[in-house]
């Protein structure tokens, strides 16, 4: 008990003379490993569920799991905000969250797979963008260095195929990469007035609102009255969203949205390797080198970060 209590001390005392910008750099990479897990679950919920339905299963057991995590803290009085910034709650909540789950889905039923997650993760260049249209914020130069490594990593690791094929899925998943970035950029700028989980609880309760609907129009055939062991898959995922996004959400009121977009490049790198463990997904030369260079990519940010 001694012990335990003793190391416990230290890791309190490590993470308050921690600095912020490392704080952030920490919360995102873990939050976007922790992310990067989410295709294990949705591959065991698609021989049962269809593709809308467990998209806002795990975004409605997201938002139940902030809901109670507010009300064990004693923090859901703390989630009011003000009403000149609920069009950017509810912006996030319907961009970052419902057109970035639907379009996901939507790309994968109408593109390739490697496609649909090679424009995904498209969302670090479209932050640079975005952020200087809308908010006139520069990058720096090795920001842009490092987007510029992963982003060529990102092609080694999914190595798309033509993108002229399946116009349709790669709108889709173009749409999927800019509402990412979208939510990097304005969960960023709410991350200067509210706490993580203020914004972490308007955006999944957005998020769900306007996933809800799609079930209707998308899926084939609507079943929401499935057992507790059909639903396991999509609740697990749901559970690993909140951990992520409470985590990502905490690290960008640290970092730059830039930054955090490269940061989260952990989560492609994760869901390969979670591939290799869980479904004896052997990754070839070409991904491993696509792997070295995102690596290399965070690797000199976060040194860029520090100095």
């Amino acid at each position: 008990g001694d012990k335990r209590w003793y190391h416990c001390c230290r890791v309190k005392v490590f993470w308050v003379y921690m600095k912020d910008t490392t704080k952030g750099i920490l919360a995102v990479s873990v939050g976007s490993i922790a992310l990067g897990s989410i295709g294990i679950f949705v591959r065991f919920a698609d021989q049962s569920i269809a593709p809308m339905t467990q998209t806002f299963g795990r975004i409605f057991v997201a938002f139940l799991c902030i809901t109670i995590f507010n009300l064990v803290t004693n923090r859901l009085g703390s989630v009011k905000i003000k009403r000149k910034d609920l069009k950017l709650f509810v912006l996030n909540g319907l961009i970052g969250f419902g057109v970035m789950a639907s379009s996901f889905t939507l790309s994968i039923l109408h593109t390739s797979i490697t496609n649909t997650y090679f424009l995904l993760y498209t969302a670090p260049v479209w932050v640079v963008i975005l952020s200087y249209l809308f908010l006139k914020e520069k990058t720096s130069r090795n920001t842009l260095v490092s987007i510029a490594i992963g982003m060529l990593g990102i092609i080694f690791l999914f190595n798309p195929s033509d993108l002229s094929k399946g116009l349709l899925g790669n709108i889709f998943g173009l749409a999927t990469g800019i509402a990412l970035g979208s939510y990097f950029i304005i969960t960023g700028y709410l991350g200067k007035k509210y706490s993580t989980t203020t914004i972490t609880f308007w955006t999944n309760l957005f998020g769900a609102i306007s996933l809800f609907p799609l079930i209707f129009i998308f899926d084939k055939k609507v079943n929401l009255l499935h057992s507790l062991s059909v639903w396991f898959p999509v609740i697990a995922a749901g559970i690993m969203v909140f951990i992520g996004y409470i985590l990502l959400n905490y690290g960008l009121r640290k970092v730059k949205a830039s930054v955090g977009s490269v940061l989260s490049l952990f989560e492609p790198l994760s869901s390969v390797a979670y591939g290799f463990i869980f479904f004896t997904e052997i990754p070839v030369a070409p991904t491993l080198f696509g792997a070295a260079l995102i690596l290399s990519s965070i690797g000199y940010l976060a040194k860029m970060q520090e100095k």
